[in-house]
């Protein structure tokens, strides 16, 4: 459940909106397509404390520790059991787009059964970036659980002054095994635009700071007495165009940065699309602004932006990016279906 307002006042909006960008739900995380995400040490600890307009944040340091890819599966690959509730026609409030692994919390103690897989499930269209449910795999089976109230991340489209309160809610019970209980509240707001600058380039963006209240209940039947984890976050995280997850993000616990990821955009990793039949690939991808991207067979294509637009086409099988397009992930698409997602540096 959320409350959305607009913090700026109506001039000051018009005077900036010109250099400013919009994100939509196309810009949230696609299915089938691979994000370099990778977690990194932070070295300048004030980048939280930098937001307003026409900002720069300058992360070109961050050090990255370990590879954390995401690639969001499609919500036409869940289980039976999970299309049921979050793939159904006749339940539009549930239906999601994609879902992605995630954990439960450290409860401290072996539950006595095999946890083979725990999933949320994401929502991009309408008014909210939003989790919908979860997907628990046990002993073979799946159990999908609603949220009772829907956590709504982000309001859609994105905009510099906007602000949104949410709160969520789930209970997930396997009987005289556990019960899992989560109740959260939201406090967003788009803080800030300007420019990021990372070590794979500048990207313009929207700064959105996020603080996370949250307790999750459990009860563990073999312990026989319920417990609650409370958890208060802020998180800081920085919105580009067609780039699905944050091009950076840094979480604070106690005012302090506890962890930071960021999409390495570099020429070792790329944004891919995951393997499939109906994909083709364009070479080299990341591209460069003026550097021409090739494939191997002559096709009739549009290039598109995240917002759907078709920004260029022809028929061949290369064509040269534009020097005026912002960076960002961009679809090329093949008069026989065939697409692929490219990322321009």
């Amino acid at each position: 459940m959320r409350n959305v307002i607009l913090l700026i006042p109506a001039m000051l909006f018009v005077e900036a909106a010109a250099s400013q960008i919009t994100i939509t739900g196309d810009d949230m995380p696609q299915p089938d397509v691979t994000y370099p995400l990778v977690n990194a040490a932070i070295l300048d600890l004030s980048l939280g404390e930098i937001s307003g307009a026409n900002a720069t944040w300058d992360a070109n340091d961050l050090t990255a520790l370990m590879d954390a890819p995401l690639t969001p599966v499609d919500i036409n690959d869940a289980s039976i059991s999970a299309a049921l509730v979050f793939n159904s026609p006749f339940n539009s409030t549930y239906q999601c787009d994609f879902y992605l692994p995630t954990e439960l919390p450290d409860f401290g103690v072996d539950l006595g059964i095999p946890l083979e897989g725990f999933n949320n499930f994401y929502q991009t269209g309408g008014d909210a970036y939003a989790i919908a449910g979860v997907g628990l795999s046990a002993m073979g089976f799946d159990l999908p659980v609603t949220y009772d109230d829907i956590d709504e991340i982000l309001p859609l489209p994105l905009e510099y002054g906007e602000t949104l309160s949410s709160t969520a809610a789930f209970q997930l019970d396997l009987t005289g095994i556990f019960t899992y209980g989560l109740s959260q509240s939201r406090e967003v707001e788009v803080d800030g635009w300007g420019t990021l600058v990372l070590p794979s380039g500048s990207y313009e963006v929207l700064r959105t700071r996020t603080e996370l209240t949250a307790t999750n209940d459990i009860f563990i039947e073999q312990l026989g007495e319920p417990f609650s984890i409370d958890r208060e976050q802020v998180t800081y995280q920085w919105w580009g165009t067609g780039m699905g997850f944050p091009l950076l993000e840094i979480t604070e616990i106690f005012g302090l940065p506890l962890t930071a990821t960021f999409q390495d955009l570099g020429e070792s990793s790329d944004v891919v699309n995951a393997p499939a039949a109906n994909c083709f690939t364009p070479f080299p991808n990341p591209v460069q602004h003026g550097q021409q991207l090739q494939w191997e067979t002559p096709a009739v294509w549009t290039f598109i932006d995240g917002a759907g637009r078709v920004l260029e086409s022809g028929q061949s099988n290369a064509f040269t990016v534009p020097n005026d397009v912002p960076a960002g992930v961009y679809t090329l698409r093949a008069a026989d279906g065939m697409t692929a997602r490219i990322v321009v540096r």
